[in-house]
């Protein structure tokens, strides 16, 4: 039987293929595009996106702007009612893209940035100086043509500090505002190097007082992906969404219900073999959302906050123990708990 839900986001990894090398990258993308969908598969799983109710794609890589058919398949999904924003690193982002993109119906563009001089983003990023300086420009781009423009940054232990400057570098570009990525080891990010540098360890507390005056600026949106799990000061978390309201496409047709649970035991099937229907009514496209939450280890269960957070993102718990029934172990409320009992 149909479901009743349906699916209004749907996040597409359109290549694996990438420019850059950033060390942290939790999709592993590489130089050279494999097994990719291509044009004429994109057009037909659009084809199936609009009856199943999806309102937003978001189209993500791997570098998107690779795809020399970005502008066509957002044209052609804007035509069928569906918008689309894409996530780039922005080196490529020059005017030619950033009108065409416009032009394609495409509404938004989130630019990662990692560090806020070339130096600190070479350090995240492998991104060149020259590079840098092609992504603010595309950056303005964006912003003078009236292409809505957002700043997404990955935040771990070694550039936090940075951070801060980050927020001026957006201030000054006119940016209102900025998305906090937080460090997960998955991908190319579960490299030991990767996680002795990013991982907080030692630096929850700075980590707290940055998001804490970062969210009572007026002068800036700062929003936290699912990566911090619940932050102050509310320690709100959202329920999961994984597979109801949302599910991710992989470059070569696999899906799954969230970028957060890109492990094999997740993946729904593939849409070279299955519509994506049939996929969509899946029950394992549910299984995360279904999750049963009582299940989940201390001190998370027991947690006067838990009917608040829900235990957080299993996905990010998962990435970090191995353990979906793991509490989050990067935990800013238990966190403040032990200090206001200090």
């Amino acid at each position: 039987m149909p479901r009743l839900e349906k699916p209004t986001m749907v996040g597409w990894e359109i290549t694996r293929q990438c420019n850059l090398t950033c060390p942290h990258c939790f999709s592993a993308a590489s130089k050279r595009p494999h097994n990719e969908l291509t044009t004429a598969e994109c057009r037909a799983l659009i084809d199936q996106m609009a009856p199943l109710g999806v309102q937003t794609i978001g189209w993500t890589g791997g570098e998107p702007l690779l795809r020399d058919d970005l502008e066509e398949l957002s044209a052609y999904a804007h035509g069928q009612g569906i918008d689309s924003g894409v996530t780039t690193n922005g080196v490529l982002l020059d005017e030619r893209r950033a009108a065409g993109l416009k032009a394609s119906g495409c509404s938004a563009i989130q630019v990662s940035l990692d560090g806020s001089t070339p130096d600190k983003n070479y350090r995240m990023r492998r991104a060149t100086e020259e590079e840098f300086h092609k992504i603010i420009a595309g950056i303005r781009s964006c912003r003078r043509i009236g292409l809505k423009v957002y700043l997404a940054m990955l935040i771990g232990q070694e550039n936090l500090d940075d951070a801060y400057d980050m927020v001026k570098l957006a201030k000054k570009e006119g940016i209102d505002e900025i998305r906090f990525c937080g460090y997960t080891p998955a991908g190319r990010g579960k490299w030991d190097e990767v996680k002795k540098r990013l991982t907080f360890t030692h630096r929850l507390a700075d980590l707290a007082e940055f998001i804490e005056i970062t969210q009572v600026d007026p002068s800036i949106t700062a929003l936290y992906d699912p990566g911090f799990g619940p932050v102050p000061p509310t320690y709100h978390f959202h329920t999961c969404t994984a597979g109801k309201e949302t599910f991710y496409l992989k470059s070569d047709g696999d899906v799954y219900p969230c970028t957060s649970l890109l492990h094999e035991q997740y993946c729904v099937g593939n849409t070279r073999q299955r519509s994506l229907e049939d996929l969509w009514n899946d029950p394992a496209m549910q299984t995360m959302a279904a999750y049963p939450r009582d299940q989940i280890d201390e001190p998370c269960r027991t947690c006067d906050s838990f009917d608040r957070c829900h235990g957080a993102c299993r996905g990010t718990a998962y990435a970090y123990t191995g353990n979906i029934n793991a509490a989050l172990p990067i935990c800013l409320y238990q966190l403040a708990r032990r200090m206001a009992d200090e």
